[in-house]
C-alpha cells in the first residue's frame, strides 16, 4: 500500500475519532449554554443602564423649564446607547435607536424648513 492509499488514515486522521464521544457532546452543549448566558447577562446589564438612564431622565426632566433640554438630553442619550448596543452584542437595538434619531433629526429638519418659509 502506498501512503497516499485512501483505505489507509494517516497522520490526523488516525488520532481522531470518526464519531464524537459522549464527552465532546458535553462540551459542546456547555458552550451553547455558556454563550447564551453570556448573551443573557449582557442584555441585563444594557436593561439595567437603561432603565437607570430613564429614572435620570424623570428628575431632568421636571427640572428642565422648556422642550429643547429633554429633546437634545434624549438625543445625547441615544447617541451613546448606539455604540453601546453594538458593544453589548444587540444589533436590534442599535438599529432602533438609529431609526429614531432619523426621525427626530427629520421632525428637526421639517420644522426648520416650515420657520424659513414663514
Amino acid at each position: 500500500m502506498s501512503p497516499s492509499d485512501p483505505a489507509k488514515p494517516s497522520g490526523f486522521d488516525r488520532l481522531a475519532p470518526s464519531e464524537a464521544s459522549k464527552q465532546d457532546l458535553q462540551i459542546s452543549e456547555l458552550q451553547k449554554q455558556l454563550a447564551h448566558e453570556k448573551d443573557a447577562r449582557r442584555e441585563d446589564l444594557f436593561i439595567f443602564i437603561v432603565v437607570l438612564v430613564l429614572l435620570l431622565d424623570v428628575t431632568f426632566f421636571s427640572i428642565l423649564p422648556n422642550l429643547a433640554g429633554p429633546l437634545a438630553l434624549v438625543v445625547l442619550e441615544l447617541l451613546i446607547f448606539i455604540p453601546l448596543a453594538r458593544r453589548m452584542g444587540l444589533e436590534e437595538i442599535a438599529l432602533i435607536c438609529g431609526n429614531v434619531i432619523d426621525r427626530l433629526a427629520g421632525k428637526v429638519e421639517a420644522s426648520d424648513k416650515a420657520g424659513k418659509a414663514s
